[in-house]
């Protein structure tokens, strides 16, 4: 069984990353304008798997050990409610479930389908009492569409966002100018911006896709996941995924820091999700050691990257994780938060628990910190 939170956080924790599924037939009809995904086929064989109903019977019984479309609550809002209620979580952020192509490509049909999803979002955080909050989406393809878009959902009751910065946002940084009056946008309305797995490049999606690296790099038996049909296992995890993830998000927060995104806008929240922790400290390190170098021939920004990054920045550690490591070596406390990437896989059958396998050392104020008071910055 997994295990409780401490009483002083229990019912009270801010899940960073869960997931939001469909039926396929409703992802079908969301993604329509720009054709099928093979997600919408691995749901429907998952659903027309022999154990199915046996899953969904046991899900009843112990939500935390059932993954994937048979999980409690992964389609159905007041199920996720009462999944939360039992696992003792406050909120949550649901994010898509999709592989994110509507957010990259720049075309039409990309646009409608980025509205489609959003709206389905919208609800869903209406179905679940703002519990759940369907993290809606952006294409930044363009930058005067993706402010439209942003008005449009923050105006309807959006409380999160998510962008792709694969490939450039618009041909350029998100560090440049063009992008300060979305940034202003998600500040000035208290909403988070936010990046989940995926966003610097796909592993898994169509070769066209853009990444950080060719995908021959890792044409290898040895490489390919070992369990690609197991429900809930969505990124097809093999033993190189999760060690080079972080480097497209390595570019990103160091051009965001930089580039002085958190200077000009000092409000803006900043979610890195499902990346993983183990690299923050060290790129922090980095910057503050460029900045320093910077200041000595009269470049450089008031705060040190690292002061930016403690106050706009926000990451999700795995469960496996050493997070009290982390902190030792680098500081950076305010930065760590929980999540369950429920229901997928990786989030494991206990993540409290293992969680509290690290955090638990450094004390009741870090226990708090953890679970709930970091992550307020992104929940509002």
């Amino acid at each position: 069984m997994a295990t409780s939170a401490p009483s002083h956080v229990a019912g009270r924790l801010l899940d960073a990353d869960s997931h939001l599924y469909m039926e396929p037939e409703v992802m079908a009809e969301l993604l329509e304008p720009i054709g099928s995904d093979w997600v919408i086929d691995m749901l429907a064989g998952f659903r027309n798997a022999e154990t199915f109903a046996a899953d969904r019977l046991r899900a009843e019984e112990d939500p935390w050990t059932v993954k994937g479309l048979a999980a409690l609550g992964s389609a159905d809002p007041a199920g996720r409610v009462d999944a939360m209620d039992r696992m003792g979580i406050a909120r949550q952020f649901a994010f898509p479930n999709t592989l994110g192509r509507e957010a990259r490509l720049a075309t039409p049909q990309a646009w409608q389908v980025v509205r489609n999803y959003n709206d389905y979002c919208l609800k869903w955080t209406r179905d679940t009492g703002g519990r759940s909050i369907g993290v809606c989406q952006l294409n930044l393809s363009d930058p005067a569409k993706a402010l439209a878009e942003a008005e449009r959902v923050i105006g309807a009751g959006a409380r999160g966002i998510c962008v792709s910065f694969a490939p450039a946002p618009a041909g350029t940084s998100p560090a440049n100018p063009v992008w300060d009056p979305l940034w202003h946008l998600l500040a000035d309305a208290n909403v988070p911006l936010l990046a989940h797995l995926g966003a610097t490049g796909q592993f898994s999606a169509d070769r066209d896709d853009p990444m950080l690296l060719p995908r021959e790099l890792w044409d290898s038996p040895t490489l390919r996941s070992a369990f690609p049909d197991q429900p809930g296992a969505e990124e097809r995890i093999g033993p190189i995924w999760t060690i080079i993830a972080p480097i497209g998000m390595e570019v990103v927060l160091t051009a965001m820091v930089m580039g002085g995104v958190f200077e000009r806008v000092p409000a803006l929240r900043f979610g890195i999700i499902e990346f993983g922790a183990q690299w923050l400290g060290p790129l922090v390190e980095r910057m503050d050691l460029h900045a320093a170098l910077l200041t000595k021939v009269g470049v450089g920004l008031p705060l040190k990257p690292s002061e930016y990054v403690a106050r706009n920045v926000r990451v999700t550690p795995f469960w496996s994780e050493p997070v009290d490591r982390y902190i030792e070596r680098y500081g950076l406390a305010e930065t760590f938060m929980f999540s369950t990437d429920y229901p997928h896989v990786e989030g494991g059958k206990d993540p409290v628990g293992r969680f509290l396998q690290s955090v638990g050392s450094l004390g009741e104020d870090m226990l708090e910190q953890f679970f709930v008071g970091n992550a307020e910055l992104l929940f509002g």
